[in-house]
Protein backbone atom coordinates (compact mmCIF):
# COMPACT_ATOMS: atom_id res chain seq x y z
CA UNK A 1 0.00 0.00 0.00
CA UNK A 2 2.30 2.87 1.07
CA UNK A 3 6.45 2.30 2.25
CA UNK A 4 4.84 3.86 5.89
CA UNK A 5 2.89 0.80 6.16
CA UNK A 6 4.90 -2.02 4.97
CA UNK A 7 7.28 -1.13 6.87
CA UNK A 8 5.40 -0.76 10.06
CA UNK A 9 4.44 -4.14 9.41
CA UNK A 10 7.85 -5.38 8.38
CA UNK A 11 8.96 -3.95 11.51
CA UNK A 12 6.20 -5.47 13.69
CA UNK A 13 6.87 -8.81 12.48
CA UNK A 14 10.31 -8.24 12.57
CA UNK A 15 10.31 -6.99 16.35
CA UNK A 16 8.15 -10.18 17.67
CA UNK A 17 9.40 -13.65 18.40
CA UNK A 18 10.58 -15.62 14.99
CA UNK A 19 7.59 -17.10 12.74
CA UNK A 20 8.06 -20.08 11.47
CA UNK A 21 6.14 -22.64 8.99
CA UNK A 22 5.58 -26.14 9.63
CA UNK A 23 4.14 -29.71 8.01
CA UNK A 24 3.31 -30.18 11.24
CA UNK A 25 0.23 -29.57 13.40
CA UNK A 26 1.04 -27.06 16.71
CA UNK A 27 -0.83 -29.65 18.69
CA UNK A 28 2.38 -31.91 17.78
CA UNK A 29 5.31 -29.64 18.28
CA UNK A 30 6.61 -29.75 21.95
CA UNK A 31 5.92 -26.02 23.56
CA UNK A 32 7.85 -24.41 26.07
CA UNK A 33 6.06 -23.12 29.74
CA UNK A 34 6.80 -19.35 28.03
CA UNK A 35 4.43 -20.08 24.85
CA UNK A 36 7.32 -20.64 22.58
CA UNK A 37 8.16 -24.01 20.44
CA UNK A 38 10.64 -26.35 20.39
CA UNK A 39 11.98 -27.56 17.21
CA UNK A 40 10.79 -31.21 18.50
CA UNK A 41 7.74 -33.52 17.61
CA UNK A 42 5.97 -34.85 20.39
CA UNK A 43 6.27 -38.67 21.32
CA UNK A 44 2.76 -40.32 21.75
CA UNK A 45 3.26 -39.96 25.86
CA UNK A 46 4.09 -36.15 25.27
CA UNK A 47 7.92 -36.38 25.77
CA UNK A 48 10.64 -35.64 22.92
CA UNK A 49 10.52 -37.97 19.96
CA UNK A 50 12.35 -36.78 16.99
CA UNK A 51 13.80 -33.66 15.73
CA UNK A 52 11.54 -32.41 12.94
CA UNK A 53 12.97 -28.99 12.42
CA UNK A 54 11.24 -25.86 10.77
CA UNK A 55 11.96 -22.70 8.48
CA UNK A 56 12.14 -19.22 10.13
CA UNK A 57 9.55 -16.74 8.04
CA UNK A 58 11.41 -13.07 8.42
CA UNK A 59 9.25 -10.21 8.64
CA UNK A 60 9.44 -8.82 4.95
CA UNK A 61 8.13 -12.72 3.52
CA UNK A 62 5.08 -12.42 5.97
CA UNK A 63 4.58 -8.31 5.33
CA UNK A 64 4.52 -9.49 1.33
CA UNK A 65 2.45 -12.29 2.11
CA UNK A 66 -0.37 -10.16 4.39
CA UNK A 67 -0.50 -7.56 1.25
CA UNK A 68 -1.14 -10.17 -1.62
CA UNK A 69 -4.27 -11.14 0.11
CA UNK A 70 -5.47 -7.76 1.74
CA UNK A 71 -4.24 -5.28 -1.37
CA UNK A 72 -7.18 -7.48 -4.38
CA UNK A 73 -9.82 -6.85 -1.33
CA UNK A 74 -8.75 -2.91 -1.16
CA UNK A 75 -7.87 -2.12 -4.61
CA UNK A 76 -11.93 -3.29 -5.34
CA UNK A 77 -13.28 -0.95 -2.70
CA UNK A 78 -11.21 1.51 -4.15
CA UNK A 79 -12.12 1.18 -7.70
CA UNK A 80 -15.98 0.66 -6.92
CA UNK A 81 -16.14 4.09 -5.07
CA UNK A 82 -15.74 5.22 -9.13
CA UNK A 83 -18.17 3.16 -10.27
CA UNK A 84 -21.30 5.46 -11.05
CA UNK A 85 -18.94 7.82 -12.42
CA UNK A 86 -17.87 4.77 -14.93
CA UNK A 87 -21.61 4.56 -15.67
CA UNK A 88 -21.94 8.21 -16.02
CA UNK A 89 -18.87 8.57 -18.58
CA UNK A 90 -20.63 5.25 -20.39
CA UNK A 91 -23.75 7.63 -20.96
CA UNK A 92 -22.50 10.73 -22.10
CA UNK A 93 -20.66 8.70 -24.81
CA UNK A 94 -23.86 6.96 -25.37
CA UNK A 95 -25.10 10.92 -26.73
CA UNK A 96 -22.39 11.33 -28.90
CA UNK A 97 -24.02 11.25 -32.48
CA UNK A 98 -21.86 12.38 -35.65
CA UNK A 99 -20.59 10.70 -38.04
CA UNK A 100 -17.44 12.89 -39.24
CA UNK A 101 -15.63 11.62 -35.48
CA UNK A 102 -15.86 8.01 -36.03
CA UNK A 103 -12.75 7.57 -35.29
CA UNK A 104 -12.70 9.26 -32.31
CA UNK A 105 -15.83 7.46 -31.06
CA UNK A 106 -14.38 4.28 -32.04
CA UNK A 107 -11.16 4.81 -29.68
CA UNK A 108 -13.26 6.32 -26.96
CA UNK A 109 -15.26 3.40 -26.80
CA UNK A 110 -12.40 0.80 -26.76
CA UNK A 111 -10.91 3.29 -23.97
CA UNK A 112 -14.46 3.31 -21.86
CA UNK A 113 -14.62 -0.94 -22.56
CA UNK A 114 -10.62 -0.95 -21.49
CA UNK A 115 -11.31 0.89 -17.70
CA UNK A 116 -14.94 -0.84 -17.26
CA UNK A 117 -12.54 -3.88 -17.46
CA UNK A 118 -10.13 -3.28 -14.92
CA UNK A 119 -12.95 -1.90 -12.98
CA UNK A 120 -14.53 -5.44 -13.24
CA UNK A 121 -11.33 -7.47 -12.65
CA UNK A 122 -9.58 -5.39 -10.33
CA UNK A 123 -8.99 -8.46 -8.02
CA UNK A 124 -7.66 -10.79 -10.25
CA UNK A 125 -5.27 -8.26 -11.56
CA UNK A 126 -4.40 -6.99 -8.67
CA UNK A 127 -3.39 -10.42 -7.64
CA UNK A 128 -0.44 -10.63 -10.25
CA UNK A 129 2.28 -8.32 -10.70
CA UNK A 130 3.02 -9.00 -14.59
CA UNK A 131 -0.84 -8.00 -14.68
CA UNK A 132 -0.92 -5.02 -13.18
CA UNK A 133 1.93 -3.77 -15.16
CA UNK A 134 0.54 -4.62 -18.59
CA UNK A 135 -2.68 -3.43 -17.45
CA UNK A 136 -0.87 0.04 -15.69
CA UNK A 137 1.02 0.14 -19.25
CA UNK A 138 -1.80 0.43 -21.67
CA UNK A 139 -3.54 2.59 -19.50
CA UNK A 140 -1.27 4.78 -19.48
CA UNK A 141 -1.03 5.11 -23.42
CA UNK A 142 -4.63 5.86 -22.96
CA UNK A 143 -4.13 8.69 -20.81
CA UNK A 144 -2.36 10.48 -23.78
CA UNK A 145 -4.98 9.26 -26.34
CA UNK A 146 -7.77 10.77 -24.36
CA UNK A 147 -6.00 14.27 -23.66
CA UNK A 148 -5.15 14.58 -27.47
CA UNK A 149 -9.37 13.73 -28.69
CA UNK A 150 -9.80 16.41 -25.48
CA UNK A 151 -7.44 19.14 -27.21
CA UNK A 152 -8.73 18.07 -31.07
CA UNK A 153 -12.67 18.26 -29.63
CA UNK A 154 -11.83 22.33 -27.63
CA UNK A 155 -10.30 23.16 -31.10
CA UNK A 156 -13.46 22.38 -33.34
CA UNK A 157 -15.77 23.96 -30.62
CA UNK A 158 -13.71 27.37 -30.91
CA UNK A 159 -14.63 27.21 -34.53
CA UNK A 160 -18.31 26.14 -34.04
CA UNK A 161 -19.32 28.75 -32.20
CA UNK A 162 -18.50 31.68 -35.08
CA UNK A 163 -21.87 32.76 -36.61
CA UNK A 164 -21.00 31.12 -39.96
CA UNK A 165 -20.08 28.05 -38.54
CA UNK A 166 -22.71 27.42 -36.42
CA UNK A 167 -23.48 23.37 -36.53
CA UNK A 168 -25.89 22.94 -33.24
CA UNK A 169 -25.55 18.81 -33.50
CA UNK A 170 -21.29 19.36 -34.06
CA UNK A 171 -21.17 21.72 -30.76
CA UNK A 172 -22.94 19.40 -28.98
CA UNK A 173 -21.22 16.58 -29.93
CA UNK A 174 -17.45 17.88 -29.81
CA UNK A 175 -18.58 18.92 -26.21
CA UNK A 176 -19.45 15.29 -25.37
CA UNK A 177 -16.38 14.27 -26.55
CA UNK A 178 -14.49 16.91 -24.48
CA UNK A 179 -16.80 16.02 -21.33
CA UNK A 180 -16.15 12.94 -21.80
CA UNK A 181 -12.59 12.34 -22.62
CA UNK A 182 -11.40 14.31 -19.81
CA UNK A 183 -14.01 12.23 -17.27
CA UNK A 184 -12.42 8.98 -18.07
CA UNK A 185 -8.88 10.63 -17.99
CA UNK A 186 -9.81 11.50 -14.33
CA UNK A 187 -10.85 7.71 -13.53
CA UNK A 188 -7.69 6.71 -15.28
CA UNK A 189 -5.34 8.75 -12.63
CA UNK A 190 -7.41 6.94 -10.37
CA UNK A 191 -6.70 3.60 -11.35
CA UNK A 192 -3.58 4.49 -12.31
CA UNK A 193 -2.54 5.08 -8.52
CA UNK A 194 -4.56 2.12 -7.62
CA UNK A 195 -2.65 -0.08 -10.31
CA UNK A 196 0.89 1.31 -9.46
CA UNK A 197 0.11 0.56 -5.76
CA UNK A 198 1.03 4.79 -5.21
CA UNK A 199 -1.91 5.36 -2.66
CA UNK A 200 -0.12 6.17 0.36
CA UNK A 201 -1.27 10.17 1.82
CA UNK A 202 1.21 11.52 -0.36
CA UNK A 203 0.34 10.08 -3.37
CA UNK A 204 -3.34 10.65 -3.18
CA UNK A 205 -2.88 14.49 -2.35
CA UNK A 206 -1.09 14.80 -5.92
CA UNK A 207 -4.22 13.33 -7.59
CA UNK A 208 -6.66 14.90 -5.86
CA UNK A 209 -4.91 18.08 -7.19
CA UNK A 210 -4.50 16.66 -10.82
CA UNK A 211 -8.72 15.55 -10.32
CA UNK A 212 -9.45 19.29 -9.35
CA UNK A 213 -7.68 21.10 -12.05
CA UNK A 214 -9.52 18.63 -14.62
CA UNK A 215 -12.79 19.58 -13.07
CA UNK A 216 -12.29 23.48 -12.99
CA UNK A 217 -10.89 23.62 -16.75
CA UNK A 218 -13.96 21.16 -17.97
CA UNK A 219 -16.40 23.27 -15.46
CA UNK A 220 -14.01 26.21 -17.25
CA UNK A 221 -14.83 25.43 -20.92
CA UNK A 222 -18.68 24.89 -20.23
CA UNK A 223 -18.72 28.08 -18.84
CA UNK A 224 -17.34 29.91 -21.61
CA UNK A 225 -19.01 27.50 -24.51
CA UNK A 226 -22.39 28.86 -22.34
CA UNK A 227 -21.43 32.31 -22.92
CA UNK A 228 -20.26 31.85 -26.44
CA UNK A 229 -23.43 30.26 -26.84
CA UNK A 230 -25.82 33.32 -25.07
CA UNK A 231 -23.75 35.66 -27.32
CA UNK A 232 -24.49 34.15 -30.60
CA UNK A 233 -28.23 34.22 -29.43
CA UNK A 234 -27.74 37.35 -28.80
CA UNK A 235 -26.69 38.74 -32.42
CA UNK A 236 -28.80 35.90 -33.69
CA UNK A 237 -32.30 38.11 -32.30
CA UNK A 238 -30.56 41.16 -32.86
CA UNK A 239 -30.51 40.22 -36.80
CA UNK A 240 -34.02 39.17 -36.63
CA UNK A 241 -34.67 42.82 -35.36
CA UNK A 242 -33.01 44.25 -37.97
CA UNK A 243 -34.50 42.04 -41.13
CA UNK A 244 -38.19 42.87 -39.48
CA UNK A 245 -37.19 46.81 -38.85
CA UNK A 246 -36.18 46.63 -42.69
CA UNK A 247 -38.63 43.95 -44.29
CA UNK A 248 -38.87 46.35 -46.77
CA UNK A 249 -35.45 45.53 -48.24
CA UNK A 250 -36.16 42.40 -48.70
CA UNK A 251 -38.54 39.41 -50.11
CA UNK A 252 -41.40 38.18 -48.21
CA UNK A 253 -40.34 35.19 -48.44
CA UNK A 254 -36.35 35.55 -47.77
CA UNK A 255 -36.92 37.53 -45.22
CA UNK A 256 -39.33 34.84 -43.71
CA UNK A 257 -36.69 32.03 -44.55
CA UNK A 258 -34.14 33.63 -43.01
CA UNK A 259 -35.67 34.68 -39.53
CA UNK A 260 -36.91 30.68 -39.79
CA UNK A 261 -33.46 29.85 -40.05
CA UNK A 262 -32.30 32.11 -36.84
CA UNK A 263 -35.32 31.46 -34.44
CA UNK A 264 -34.26 28.04 -35.29
CA UNK A 265 -30.75 28.40 -34.21
CA UNK A 266 -32.05 30.16 -30.96
CA UNK A 267 -34.03 27.17 -29.94
CA UNK A 268 -31.09 24.77 -30.47
CA UNK A 269 -28.71 26.71 -28.44
CA UNK A 270 -31.49 26.59 -25.73
CA UNK A 271 -31.31 22.99 -25.90
CA UNK A 272 -27.71 22.26 -25.75
CA UNK A 273 -27.44 25.14 -22.84
CA UNK A 274 -30.24 23.36 -20.74
CA UNK A 275 -29.98 19.40 -22.34
CA UNK A 276 -26.16 19.11 -23.17
CA UNK A 277 -24.13 21.34 -20.78
CA UNK A 278 -23.00 20.39 -17.27
CA UNK A 279 -20.60 21.12 -14.48
CA UNK A 280 -19.07 18.82 -12.71
CA UNK A 281 -20.19 19.21 -8.34
CA UNK A 282 -16.22 19.79 -7.16
CA UNK A 283 -17.93 19.79 -3.69
CA UNK A 284 -19.21 15.60 -5.16
CA UNK A 285 -15.51 15.04 -6.44
CA UNK A 286 -13.57 15.94 -3.73
CA UNK A 287 -16.34 13.87 -1.50
CA UNK A 288 -15.27 11.11 -3.38
CA UNK A 289 -11.75 11.28 -3.17
CA UNK A 290 -12.18 11.36 0.91
CA UNK A 291 -14.17 8.21 1.01
CA UNK A 292 -11.19 7.37 -1.60
CA UNK A 293 -8.53 8.34 1.09
CA UNK A 294 -10.79 6.95 4.27
CA UNK A 295 -11.69 3.64 2.43
CA UNK A 296 -7.76 2.69 2.75
CA UNK A 297 -7.17 3.33 6.32
CA UNK A 298 -10.44 2.17 7.47
CA UNK A 299 -9.77 -1.62 6.00
CA UNK A 300 -6.14 -1.66 7.17
CA UNK A 301 -7.45 -1.03 10.59
CA UNK A 302 -10.11 -3.90 10.74
CA UNK A 303 -7.76 -6.14 9.79
CA UNK A 304 -7.47 -8.92 12.08
CA UNK A 305 -5.12 -11.73 12.19
CA UNK A 306 -6.42 -14.55 13.86
CA UNK A 307 -5.39 -18.55 14.44
CA UNK A 308 -6.41 -20.85 11.75
CA UNK A 309 -9.00 -23.32 13.45
CA UNK A 310 -8.68 -25.72 10.75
Amino acid sequence: MSDSLFGGLQNYFNSTAPYFQTSLSLDKIVQYKNGSFSSMEKSLKGGFSHHHGFDIVNGMDLTHKLMSYIMPILNQRLTSIYSDLISQNNYYLNQIRNLHIIPEISRLKSISEFIKGIHDDIQEISKSDRLSIANLTSLQGMKIDLKEIFHSAIARLEQLVIPSNFEPNEVANSYLVARFSLSNYIVSLVFECILSGNIDDNSVIRLESKIEECLVTLNDITDKLSGSLEQLKRYNSQEIYNINFAQWSYSILQSTNQINNLNNQNFNIDQIQYNTLSYFDINLEKKRLKEFMNSRHSLINNIKIIEDAS
